[in-house]
Parts: C-alpha cells; structure tokens; sequence
C-alpha cells in the first residue's frame, strides 16, 4: 500500500494514481528479511503487432542469476497488501535479462490470478524530451527507510533530493502515469542518471536482443537419432547458433542423439538469420514450437519447407503473430504435416509479397477447413502448384474464389 503521498495535486488525478500505483508497484522478498523494490510493467514487443510483453522489472542486487537460478520456483511479491507468488516457467523461466553492468533485472511473468493488478507502460513520446525539461512534472516511488513503499513528487532538477532514493525505482511522468525513466543510482544530480535505464530498456528490446532464444520440446518413442534440424538450414546457419540438449550443449547438426520421452531443446541464435528454409524438415518429433512465437520472422523471405514432414505438428497458434510480410518463398511449408488440422491462427498472415505457394499443405491428411486463407491477399503469386495436394478430398476451394492470380 501507498504509505505516503506527501504533495499536492488535482483530488481526482491523485486518486487515480493511488489506485494505479497501489496495483502495479510491488516489494519483492527475499531471503533473510532482505526486501527491494519492482514493478510490473508492459514493453514494447517487437514482432508481436505491437503487442506489449508483461514483465516485473527490478534491480540486479534485489533479483539476479543466483536468486532465479537458486531451486526457485515462485518469486514472492507483495502486491497491495497482498502477499503474491509469482510462478516461474521451468521451461523458460520467462526469464529474460539480467545484468550487472546497468544494475536491472527483467522477467517475463504470467497473468497474477485471484488479484487486481495493473501494468505501468512507458512514455516513449516523453523519455527523449525529459533531459530538455527541468520542469517536468514526475513521481517517484520507492522505499522509505522502513521499507514501506512511498512517493516522491516534484519538478525534475528542482526540488528532488535523489540521494535519499534507492535506485531502481521508477520515474513517472505524473500528468500521464507513465515511466519516463528509472532511477540507476544515488547521484544527487538527475542529468547524472538521465537515460541510462530507460534507453537500455527501449532500445535493446527493439534491438531485439533477447528475443532469439527458444526452447523447443521433442517427444520421442524411442532412444536413438533423430532429426533436429533440416539439413539446408543448419548448413545456412552452422555459424549463428549455438544448441542445448536437456541442458547439456552441443555442436548443431541436423541429427542429434535424444532419449525416450520428452526432450528440451535450446536454440540460442547469436546473429540475425534471414533464411529459414527447410528449418525443422523432417523432424517427425517436433510437438510443441511455443516458443516459436518469439522468432523474429520480419526480415525473412524464405520459408519452404520449415514445417515439411513434422508429421506430429498439431498446433500452429505459435505462429499467429509472425511476420510474414517480407516472404516470397512459402513452398513446401507445411507439407506432409498429417495431424494439422487447424490454420485459423494462420488466417492473418499478410503474404502479399508471397511468390511461391506450391505444396504448401500437400499431404496435410487432417486438414478440415481452409476458410481462414480466404482473408490472404495473394496479388503477387506466381506458383500455387499442387497447394493442397492429397489433403482432405472435402475441402471447398471455393473459399478461395476472391484470390488474384493474375501473375
């Protein structure tokens, strides 16, 4: 809970950020007594239409590697008051950034259930503005010296005295409520802190630095080789991307040994790739692509054969978000993918750059409506060869009457 909001201000301005900051502002608990400070908060997703990411964000020293890392299941937060776990997923940790150097922790967390809560947003009109305006008008929040959670409020060079602020707390711009910056240390002087943080944040999440690294989970039958990779991709790209099997690293190849049952796989991609042809060709136990919704697909052209022969591919929603638009090679996609049935999550992809459509479902024998196609826009395709080969014989291609094949 707010303890202190110690200024003045419009009744109804004040209320709404009470309510606000009561449901977003957070302590985090940690180990011997030891509390810190974060928040919940939404940023700028690239690749996902603009769709904006929940994360707490705090410190390193409050929440690091050794913390995370340390047989921690859940984060223990208090939330207005209420004492609140927040899950970690042990396949990815929803972990995204940790470092030292700049003193900041971001995780990606799961909606909170059972509770009323909020997410700050960043002010990206105003974070390159606030170095120029030394009137601006702000709110800070923090810990007082007996931990409980309080405001600051002032004009930005004025009247603040930072040193008596723990860094780490974040900067709102009091007329819209939100962040224009984050505190990253106990300087007095604000110019000494100004854009650190918030640049850090800005721009290396639309640098798409953390975005690359996804966990992709086979099931197998039996222990021995199987494919991981096709071979056309891994010989496009043996030099970006590093593997981990269950934890263990390994060199990439199209054929690593995995064991019976469920196997994790770790992909880590160092440099920007702009080809994933023939990616997971013939990986026949390739089930779960989650985390496939956050590959950064805009610049890429070709896609054939990515999914061709993942005859255990049932779920495409991963995939509803990506940005297609810069392709022209969609060949041979999803071909031979025997348990597809849905491609709804597919009915908003923009192909209209799109040259080469042909075999892109043949040989998906569980395909039962291509309706969702009817929304593509399709006026530069050359080839729709044997597009729906040995699929379903009831499938009405009608559906696609409004399609432009003049080329």
């Amino acid at each position: 809970m707010i303890e202190d909001l110690h200024f003045e201000s419009p009744t109804h301005m004040l209320e709404k950020e009470i309510f606000l900051m009561d449901n977003c502002i957070c302590t985090i608990n940690k180990e011997k007594d030891e509390i810190g400070i974060g928040f919940l908060c939404k940023i700028p997703f690239p690749n996902k239409n603009k769709r904006l990411l929940p994360v707490l964000i705090t410190n390193y020293q409050t929440l690091n590697e050794k913390v995370i890392n340390n047989n921690k299941k859940y984060i223990n937060i208090t939330l207005n008051d209420k004492n609140i776990k927040i899950k970690l997923d042990n396949s990815r940790k929803k972990y995204m950034n940790s470092d030292k150097s700049v003193d900041i922790t971001i995780i990606e967390i799961k909606p909170i259930k059972d509770g009323i809560y909020n997410f700050l947003e960043f002010d990206e009109d105003e974070i390159n503005k606030i170095e120029e305006n030394s009137n601006k008008q702000i709110s800070i929040y923090h810990l007082d010296e007996e931990n409980n959670i309080t405001s600051t409020y002032g004009l930005i060079n004025d009247d603040i005295d930072y040193s008596k602020i723990k860094y780490g707390s974040p900067i709102l711009s009091f007329e819209t409520l939100k962040i224009i910056d984050i505190l990253n240390d106990n300087s007095k002087n604000y110019k000494e802190k100004y854009g650190s943080y918030i640049n850090y944040l800005i721009g290396e999440f639309n640098n798409k630095k953390y975005i690359n690294e996804i966990n992709i989970r086979y099931k197998t039958d039996k222990e021995g080789e199987e494919n991981i990779f096709g071979v056309k991709f891994v010989e496009n790209n043996k030099n970006n991307i590093d593997l981990e099997i269950n934890g263990n690293k390994s060199i990439l190849t199209n054929r690593c040994k995995l064991k019976e049952g469920n196997n994790n796989i770790k992909i880590i991609i160092k440099n920007k790739i702009t080809n994933l042809e023939n990616m997971f060709c013939d990986c026949k136990s390739l089930k779960n692509i989650t985390e496939l919704e956050y590959l950064d697909t805009k610049d890429i052209k070709n896609f054939s054969y990515i999914f061709s022969g993942c005859s255990s591919l049932s779920d495409v929603k991963p995939l509803q978000n990506w940005n297609v638009s810069n392709g022209n090679d969609f060949n041979n996609m999803f071909s031979g993918c025997s348990s597809l049935s849905d491609i709804k999550p597919l009915k908003e992809w923009d192909v209209s750059n799109g040259i080469n459509f042909s075999y892109m479902f043949s040989q998906c024998s569980s395909l039962s409506d291509i309706k969702p196609l009817q929304y593509w826009e399709v006026p530069n395709g050359k080839n729709f060869e044997f597009m729906f080969f040995e699929c379903p014989a009831q499938l009405d291609n009608k559906t696609l009457k409004h399609f432009k094949v003049s080329k």
